[in-house]
């Protein structure tokens, strides 16, 4: 499955927009990687939803995937979710190296190297420093520079869990090369390797003085040079030339949270922007605080392009013009003047009195991206409204058609998949149980169901749903009858974690529906429900669909452009809350 390098950018290097009849250049659309919800059960459940989106897993430390003895639990994957990439969390040289090169024989897309977790546990070394003292490669006003040269001294061996990773790689810059260095060494250019960072950093510790007093000290390195000192540093000394820049600081050391640090700090997309025009020769994808579709086009594509897109169109008539586009003098001056570090009034600056943020976020659309702007990446709104995702192919990538036009044909062939990958285990002997995956294989009573779920697993409900290939590779046993299911107490083989991990993606799938909070509810009281746990996960979200309206499961998925302004979620940080030193 390795194709040849920087597949996943060349597989998507021009295309025909077939939504308006006008060529755009192509660009990526990346679902985020996020820790306990980008499971395989997350990932199979978006590939159902788009064909197209680039997924990604979430981090894996190297140390996980070095001394794991579950390996493929951590990195197995099926061959229908590419593209993907793997991302991974570390600091040093060799574990990164052997990590990237394990990674790159499951058959990933591309691997990451993860500088941008804010959590303390990943950031903060056992001694509880988070990097302080151990810089390299910056000068002592806490640019990263261009000119210095790096330390060829022996690997480190640490283990990874000991912290120190993360978004503090932005501080340690000698780390964050090393790490680099070591995943280009172990992937041997079959595949990418990419870096995820943040347009800044600030860092607060409390440093223990010898007369047990303690003082708190903060480095504040958000600024455009620090991040061009940053990234050129990880250009020239390991030929890193793609990021994901997460267009917010990132503040380690407790005063945030790491949901905190997602949506208080505040957006500065015009400085993505210009780190763009500052390497030509590298990709950049913009992450943070990008609310749907619509936006993440407008990001990638530019509104004048988009403009021009509609204007030229016969296919639609309906006037698509967005309240927030910006006016056309705004558009010029962005596009013909820095806007970081500006101090004009009418430019858009952090914090920005045009974008109208509660945290003085800017998140203004530029006229003409930069071209090597190559895509946009979605976290947050993969979780809170994943339906709107059904319109990534057409409305995105300019593909005929989508995958799935309704809920209830994404639902049955994401129960179809459970069924699959997570046997029932109500009709079996077999004292081993489901948690991870993979699930083990038991030989059944039966393959009509027990007398709970033969509603949709017996004759009748075959016949009326397209299990036909549930239990495909579970043997079944005819020596006794499932009966003896009621003479039993049925006792606990797959785990409520397990259910709980199966139902997480779809949560959100009614979003803004009346029928939604329903459809919640009745699936975390199935989950809870130890009698019909062990029917698996398959069967509870086929039991929870029984009980909604026919009219909500088959109303017709609404196209991103007509899409209500409530449709989306929009991420601001809480008015009143102020950042403190």
């Amino acid at each position: 499955m390795v194709q040849d390098n920087h597949n996943i950018s060349s597989s998507t290097s021009s295309a025909t927009n077939n939504n308006n009849k006008y060529m755009l250049q192509q660009k990526e659309l990346h679902i985020a990687p996020m820790l306990d919800i980008s499971t395989p059960e997350f990932l199979h459940f978006f590939r159902i939803l788009t064909k197209r989106a680039i997924l990604w897993t979430e981090m894996v430390v190297d140390s996980t995937i070095l001394h794991t003895r579950h390996l493929d639990h951590h990195l197995a994957y099926s061959p229908e979710l590419s593209p993907i990439v793997c991302q991974i969390g570390g600091r040093h040289e060799k574990s990164c190296r052997d990590a990237a090169e394990i990674v790159q024989t499951y058959g990933y897309d591309e691997v990451n190297l993860n500088i941008d977790c804010p959590s303390n546990r990943v950031s903060c070394a056992r001694g509880g420093g988070c990097g302080f003292g151990e810089r390299k490669g910056g000068d002592e006003n806490g640019s990263a520079g261009v000119d210095d040269n790096d330390d060829d001294g022996d690997d480190d061996d640490d283990d990874a869990e000991e912290g120190g990773f993360g978004a503090v790689l932005m501080y340690n810059v000698h780390a964050a090369i090393s790490a680099v260095r070591g995943m280009k060494q172990g992937v041997k250019d079959t595949i990418p390797v990419s870096v995820k960072t943040r347009v800044g950093i600030e860092l607060t510790a409390l440093l223990h003085e010898e007369d047990n007093t303690s003082s708190k000290t903060v480095v504040l390195l958000d600024t455009l040079e620090h991040l061009i000192g940053f990234v050129q540093k990880l250009r020239q000394q390991c030929g890193c030339k793609r990021f994901v820049i997460h267009a917010r600081k990132c503040v380690v050391g407790g005063l945030l949270t790491p949901a905190q640090n997602r949506i208080v700090p505040p957006l500065n997309y015009p400085r993505v922007y210009e780190l763009c025009r500052y390497f030509p020769d590298c990709e950049f994808i913009l992450n943070g605080g990008i609310p749907g579709l619509a936006k993440a086009k407008e990001i990638c594509f530019g509104t004048e392009q988009l403009s021009s897109a509609v204007d030229s169109s016969t296919v639609h008539d309906d006037d698509d013009d967005d309240d927030d586009v910006i006016s056309h003098d705004e558009k010029v001056k962005l596009d013909n003047t820095p806007c970081e570090g500006s101090s004009t009034n009418d430019l858009h600056v952090v914090p920005c009195s045009h974008c109208n943020a509660t945290n003085g976020s800017c998140t203004v659309s530029p006229m003409r991206p930069p071209d090597n702007l190559v895509g946009c990446m979605l976290g947050r709104a993969c979780i809170e409204n994943p339906a709107m995702f059904w319109d990534v192919d057409r409305y995105f990538y300019g593909e005929e058609s989508n995958p799935c036009q309704n809920r209830r044909e994404v639902l049955e062939k994401y129960c179809q998949y459970l069924e699959v990958t997570y046997p029932r285990r109500c009709c079996d002997d077999d004292s081993r149980k489901t948690s991870r995956l993979p699930a083990p294989k038991v030989e059944m009573f039966t393959s009509g169901g027990c007398p709970i779920c033969k509603e949709f697993y017996g004759e009748e409900g075959r016949s009326t749903s397209s299990s036909s290939l549930l239990q495909r590779d579970t043997p079944v046993v005819d020596a006794k009858d499932c009966e003896m299911y009621s003479t039993h107490c049925p006792k606990e083989k797959i785990t409520s974690r397990a259910i709980g991990r199966c139902l997480k993606p779809v949560r959100g799938l009614f979003f803004g529906l009346r029928g939604g909070k329903q459809f919640r509810l009745e699936c975390d009281r199935l989950n809870r429900d130890r009698k019909v746990r062990n029917c698996g996960p398959g069967y509870i979200l086929r039991k929870v669909m029984s009980d909604l309206p026919e009219e909500l499961l088959d109303a017709p998925f609404v196209k991103t452009e007509d899409l209500c302004e409530g449709d989306v979620s929009v991420h601001v940080a809480p008015v009143n809350f102020h950042l403190e030193n």
